[in-house]
């Protein structure tokens, strides 16, 4: 796995979207947090891969991100005042 998971500590998640495609990642869970970033969790065969940095975007760009994938599931938190 790449080392980007170890940015997330100390992030707060404000929304979770889980995307499934036909070809390769078939799985991927993106954890977006309050400051405006992402994180992306993904699969292959069986294996969990983490990118290796925590991007800038929300989660319109997320839906956006690699055509062909639908978001499967989805679920926010309150927007921080």
């Amino acid at each position: 796995m790449k080392h980007g998971l170890k940015h997330v500590v100390g992030k707060t998640i404000r929304a979770v979207l889980v995307k499934e495609r036909t070809r390769t990642p078939q799985s991927q869970v993106f954890l977006v947090f309050t400051d405006g970033t992402y994180f992306e969790l993904y699969a292959t065969e069986g294996n969990i891969y983490g990118t290796s940095e925590v991007r800038r975007g929300s989660t319109d760009d997320i839906r956006a991100y690699m055509p062909g994938g639908k978001v499967v599931l989805e679920a926010q938190g309150p927007t921080p005042a």
